[in-house]
């Protein structure tokens, strides 16, 4: 019972030198309410309008299917590049999400074969490529 007299008689002083600091007794209001609010709120974690491109070396029908499948507000309407475009684009920033679709890619599909498609994302936004690589591997896989 003594421990609990002394623990309450420390606390009851701690609040006592708070009430002189007022600095850091705003500094402890903004800590524990403003600032989790701030981040809360503030802070998307949905994707929207993420610029993408597409480098479309198959042109079959497939692959038209899955560039028309990245809609809004997901998703900016996809732009067509070629490959040598890719790293300049995204070193600009110009794209968030390359997709690349290889040549005979509808025909292997159709074969039985399970052919690779390359996602080139730009990782310095970190929240939208992580949330954005999900996005982009479902929507290739409903297609």
């Amino acid at each position: 019972m003594v421990g609990f007299a002394n623990i309450y008689n420390l606390g009851v002083k701690e609040l006592f030198s708070l009430r002189r600091d007022p600095v850091l007794l705003a500094l402890m209001v903004w800590a524990f309410s403003l600032s989790v609010y701030t981040a809360a709120t503030g802070m998307s974690h949905d994707l929207r309008n993420a610029s993408i491109a597409i480098v479309d070396e198959d042109r079959s029908q497939l692959s038209r299917r899955i560039a028309d499948a990245f809609l809004p507000p997901f998703f900016k309407t996809p732009r067509e590049i070629t490959f040598g475009e890719i790293d300049r684009g995204m070193d600009f920033g110009n794209y968030t999400f390359v997709l690349v679709i290889p040549p005979r890619f509808e025909a292997d599909v159709l074969a039985g074969r399970q052919p690779d498609l390359q996602v080139n994302i730009d990782a310095t936004a970190m929240m939208q490529a992580g949330i954005g690589d999900g996005y982009v591997s479902a929507i290739i896989s409903q297609e």
